[in-house]
């Protein structure tokens, strides 16, 4: 496993993994240790949507340079890359239900360079026949993630504020909605595409809906006390409403998502709980 832990931890490794902790702009310098490995999971990416508008540069060096330098490294192993794509593709057009035919309209830069990455595993499967696999995931969320790192999504802020009694940010009027998917189910569907697919861009959801409000109705029932909401105006392009259309990996593979949103997010308030000694 190579990672720079920008936004991850080593306490959240397992002692079998060989780890390096590096930068995936940097993976040439660590080819001889990755000698072997015939499927390779990209997750490497800043993932920012808001902050990504305001730093486009360092989002097209990591995401979009990141991957070329991977392709680079990959290209002539035969290895398959399993490649974390983002719903962020779709951007806010109809319909609310996307499936992988829905057009692509990215309304960030992190959303772009997904859409980007997409199609340079695409053009490098035509040219260098790279084997490879794209997972357009929703809103992925579950315990282990740090509420303190600036890319932590609501999901995990929400969780830890119920498990602490912290105050929450309310980003507009809380009627924008999303598919929230367990981690448990994403690493499911990863494992699903390890060996073949018969097509190249999956999503992967739950196939249902949940609006900020919903979400923090949850929370606050899983909290000891009520939370205090503070009230903020919306952040630029912020997609509205989306969900999955998740048919095409149900049928070929026989992926359905198996964490309800309130037991998942149970999970990860315990979770939270526990670490905190509460």
């Amino acid at each position: 496993m190579l990672d720079d832990l920008s936004s991850g931890s080593r306490d959240n490794l397992d002692p079998r993994v060989t780890f390096i902790e590096a930068s995936v702009l940097d993976i040439a310098e660590h080819a001889a240790a990755l000698e072997g490995v015939e499927r390779v999971y990209h997750f490497a990416a800043m993932i920012s949507g808001r902050d990504s508008l305001y730093e486009p540069e360092a989002y097209q060096e990591v995401n979009g340079v990141g991957l070329l330098r991977l392709i680079d490294w990959v290209k002539d192993k035969g290895a398959r890359v399993i490649f974390a794509s983002s719903s962020t593709v779709y951007g806010n057009g109809a319909p609310a239900v996307k499936t992988e035919d829905t057009p692509a309209a990215p309304l960030s830069i992190y959303a772009l360079t997904k859409y980007t990455g997409e199609h340079t595993l695409a053009l490098y499967e035509q040219m260098h026949g790279i084997d490879w696999v794209a997972l357009r995931l929703f809103n992925v969320y579950g315990p282990r993630q740090s509420e303190n790192h600036p890319y932590a999504n609501v999901t995990c802020k929400f969780a830890h504020a119920a498990a602490t009694g912290a105050g929450v940010r309310l980003y507009g009027d809380g009627s924008q909605s999303r598919d929230f998917i367990h981690v448990n189910d994403v690493v499911d569907a990863f494992l699903l595409v390890a060996d073949g697919s018969a097509q190249r861009i999956y999503n992967v959801g739950t196939g249902r809906d949940a609006s900020i409000l919903r979400l923090l109705e949850i929370v606050h029932e899983l909290a000891d006390e009520p939370l205090a909401v503070e009230k903020l105006p919306p952040w630029p392009n912020d997609i509205q409403k989306i969900s999955a259309d998740v048919s095409r990996l149900a049928d070929e593979l026989g992926f359905s998502a198996q964490v309800s949103l309130e037991d998942g997010l149970a999970q990860t308030v315990a979770w939270f709980r526990e670490r905190e000694g509460s």
